[in-house]
């Protein structure tokens, strides 16, 4: 069955993978930063809030366009405004996968309203370039109050772990992810970014504290 953007759901799905798969490794990322240049979420204007469900643990919220984003060490998501038109994101770390919902409030960890979590490709689509945008323009404020050396080492921390497996070095994750909010289903496969010494295989180790 094909898109009505033209493109197979089937090359969607696999973009919409690649995507997981750079939000598994950002997932740690997160976790660094927030040990790393005083706070990098809250310099990059994030709110800490305590996190519901999840004793001793904490949320970071940030307004973005008509909506919130929420950070959590177990999920990480966009809930747009009520009366908003557009999709929401989530992406679950446990289940690896990136799902569009239409929440307004952001989710407890490890409670999720299973019936109000979607698997509506072009609605995910949609919903993971609104997300990747943000991602790419806050990778893009690391590498310039960090240096460039600063996710190399994040990377390499996070391939020392004993599940820990690299997605994309930091140049070429900003590149893609761009690519992925410009282009949605028309975007390249993450793997022709990578460098070919490196095998792509999913990580799963983070948390935010």
């Amino acid at each position: 069955m094909a898109a009505l953007s033209g493109v197979p759901l089937s090359r969607q799905r696999v973009l919409l993978a690649d995507f997981a798969a750079a939000l598994r490794q950002q997932m740690f990322f997160w976790g660094r930063d927030v040990m790393s240049g005083g706070n990098l979420l809250l310099r990059h204007g994030f709110e800490k809030l305590p996190s519901p469900g999840l004793k001793g643990t904490s949320c970071y919220r940030l307004t973005h366009e008509d909506g919130v984003i929420e950070l959590h060490g177990a999920c990480a998501g966009w809930y747009p405004q009520v009366g908003s038109q557009r999709p929401g994101f989530l992406f679950v770390r446990t289940k690896g996968r990136c799902t569009t919902h239409r929440l307004h409030e952001p989710v407890v960890p490890g409670r999720y309203q299973i019936e109000a979590l979607q698997n509506h490709t072009a609605d995910a689509m949609a919903a993971a370039r609104l997300f990747a945008g943000w991602l790419a323009g806050y990778e893009a404020w690391v590498r310039r109050q960090m240096g460039p050396g600063y996710r190399a080492e994040c990377r390499n921390m996070l391939a020392s772990l004993p599940k820990g497996q690299r997605w994309l070095p930091a140049s070429e994750a900003e590149r893609w992810l761009r690519l992925l909010a410009t282009q949605g289903p028309d975007a390249p496969r993450a793997r022709t970014f990578r460098p070919s010494r490196e095998q792509a295989t999913p990580s799963f180790p983070s948390l935010l504290s």
